[in-house]
């Protein structure tokens, strides 16, 4: 029983994670809100994450076309986690705790 809340609640933590990361991605267009205090917070608590996925052969490509496909590969890889990794492991605990 309390393994099923523990699923939903890192699920919903990971679908608000990714709803941060598209505010952002948003919030990126707009200077002045990017610049404002709320787009400050959500950019620290994004960007640490979004900064794995930029690094070699897509930091180039956001520094050539101006494009970041950051945000799309981590919410993918959200996603991913919440689709598939979620069940499996959840599937794990019901079998060890009965």
């Amino acid at each position: 029983m309390i393994v099923s809340y523990i699923i939903v609640g890192l699920s919903w933590i990971i679908w608000l994670y990714c709803l941060l990361i598209v505010i952002n991605a948003i919030l990126s267009w707009v200077p002045f809100l990017a610049n404002s205090f709320i787009g400050r917070l959500i950019s620290k608590i994004v960007d640490p994450y979004l900064r794995l996925f930029r690094v070699g052969p897509l930091q180039k490509l956001a520094y050539s076309t101006g494009i970041d496909i950051s945000p799309i590969i981590g919410i993918f890889l959200l996603y991913f986690i919440q689709d598939y990794a979620l069940p499996w492991l959840a599937n794990i605990l019901f079998r060890l705790v009965g």
